[in-house]
C-alpha cells in the first residue's frame, strides 16, 4: 500500500459487507444471509477486525435474528436502502422514502448513520437527503465507476469512496495483494455474504460466482492478514466522520 512508507500514521482501512439478497438483480434467493453471513461473523471474530454491515430494510425485515448478531457482535449497522432498487430509477419523493424507512427500520436494531447505496449508484442530487434522515457518512462513490462532481453543499455528510469492487477480493493473491500495495489510505473495501456460498455451479455472470465459498472466505482472511501486516487500522465507517 503506497502510503505505508510514506506517511507517519497507520493507513485507515473499512471493511463492510452488503447485506441484500444474493447477487441482485439475478437472483431472487437469500443463501447469503443464512449460509455466508454466519461465517463472516465467525471471520470477523477469529481475525479481531470490526466491520460495518450495510443492510436493506428487506434483509432486516426477513432475518431479524441475523441482523440482530451483526450488532451483538460490536459491528456497525448502515443503511443499503429499503429494496435494493437502484436510486437513479426514483425520483426525489421515492429516495426520500426509501432512505428514511430503511434508517427508521434498521434503527430498531441499534444505531445507524452511514450509508451505501445499492450498486453503487446514487445521484448526487439526493446526497442532501441522507443528512435529512440523521446519516452522516455516505459511501456511495467508487474509485472505479464514473462519477458526478460531488456534492459540495453545507448540509452533505461525510463522504467515503470504494476502493475496488468486491470481486477484488476473491482474485488469487498475486494478483490481489499487487493491487492492494497501490491504494491509497483510507481504503475501502466490500463483500456480500453470498459471495460465501458456492455458486461456482450456477450460471451467473463470472464476477458473482468465480471463487465464491471457501475460496473466497480464505481470501478475505488472507486480505486482512495482509493489511494487518502492512500496519492498517481496521474501523468502522461512522469513524470516518470525524477524519473526513
Amino acid at each position: 500500500m503506497s502510503s505505508v512508507g510514506k506517511a507517519v500514521e497507520r493507513p485507515v482501512v473499512y471493511l463492510s459487507v452488503d447485506v441484500e439478497g444474493d447477487c441482485p438483480p439475478y437472483l431472487q434467493t437469500w443463501r447469503g444471509l443464512d449460509e455466508g453471513l454466519p461465517r463472516l461473523l465467525a471471520l470477523f471474530a477469529e481475525e479481531h477486525v470490526p466491520a460495518t454491515f450495510f443492510t436493506t430494510g428487506e434483509a432486516a425485515q426477513r432475518f431479524p435474528s441475523r441482523i440482530a448478531a451483526v450488532v451483538e457482535a460490536g459491528h456497525e449497522l448502515g443503511s443499503h436502502g429499503l429494496t435494493h432498487r437502484n436510486f437513479r430509477d426514483m425520483t426525489a419523493d421515492e429516495a426520500d422514502y426509501e432512505i428514511a424507512s430503511s434508517a427508521a427500520l434498521l434503527r430498531s436494531f441499534g444505531n445507524v448513520t452511514s450509508f451505501r447505496a445499492p450498486y453503487l449508484s446514487f445521484p448526487e442530487a439526493f446526497v442532501p437527503l441522507l443528512s435529512k434522515a440523521g446519516l452522516t457518512v455516505d459511501a456511495s462513490r467508487s474509485a472505479y465507476k464514473r462519477q458526478e462532481a460531488p456534492y459540495q453543499g453545507p448540509d452533505s455528510p461525510a463522504r467515503l469512496t470504494t476502493s475496488v469492487t468486491s470481486s477484488v477480493l476473491r482474485l488469487p493473491r498475486a494478483i490481489r495483494n499487487p493491487w492492494f500495495a497501490m491504494l491509497t489510505s483510507p481504503v475501502s473495501l466490500f463483500v456480500h455474504p453470498w459471495e460465501f456460498v458456492d455458486l461456482r455451479a450456477s450460471k451467473l455472470r463470472l464476477d458473482c460466482r468465480f471463487r465464491t465459498g471457501d475460496a473466497a472466505l480464505n481470501a478475505l482472511r488472507s486480505t486482512i492478514r495482509w493489511f494487518a501486516a502492512n500496519g492498517a487500522v481496521f474501523r468502522h465507517v461512522r469513524d470516518h466522520a470525524s477524519q473526513a
